[in-house]
């Protein structure tokens, strides 16, 4: 079982062509964090999307050191509601994330290798006495601001489809 801290999953809205998701990812500036060792701005994002209709840009993390610090040291003001993180694993197997230095509430979802959602989470901030376990071996977690899968209507049995090209590096 891989433990793993939480990290604020965000997404913003695609532009419709090339030209202006360039513009929109060149004005989209995010503070320094001097506690991450990856600034939101040098990871690469990708648009997700969810049940077909809800469209968010993730941060990918595909590497174990990345996985790791996921959302810690990111306030509320750092990401939007249309923004998402994706952690992505070389195989399926039971994950577990936590809430070390994560500052703010999250909706995290424990995925299959087809994007179809095994279960769900709302998570605390700071809160590392609860383990949030997947039912089932996952490939891919995705976590998005609290209150996103109430919103949305988002729950287990849904599809996030997720870019072929998000995999694992490690």
């Amino acid at each position: 079982m891989s433990m793993i801290c939480a990290a604020v999953i965000l997404a913003i809205p695609m532009a419709g062509t090339l030209q202006e998701q360039k513009a929109e990812e060149k004005d989209e500036k995010h503070r320094y964090i001097r506690q991450r060792l990856f600034q939101l701005d040098k990871l690469q994002r990708v648009k997700i999307k969810v049940n077909k209709k809800h469209e968010y840009k993730a941060w990918v993390m595909d590497q174990e050191i990345k996985r790791q610090e996921g959302m810690m040291f990111l306030e509320g003001s750092d990401f939007k509601t249309t923004d998402a993180m994706v952690f992505a694993f070389k195989q399926p197997m039971q994950l577990s994330f936590w809430m070390k230095n994560t500052y703010v509430a999250l909706d995290i979802a424990y995925c299959d290798a087809n994007g179809k959602i095994l279960n769900t989470y709302t998570m605390q901030p700071l809160d590392v006495t609860t383990n949030f376990l997947s039912k089932g071996k996952a490939k891919y977690a995705v976590e998005f601001k609290a209150g996103t899968f109430r919103k949305k209507g988002i729950k287990a049995g849904m599809i996030i489809e997720i870019p072929k090209t998000v995999k694992a590096k490690d």
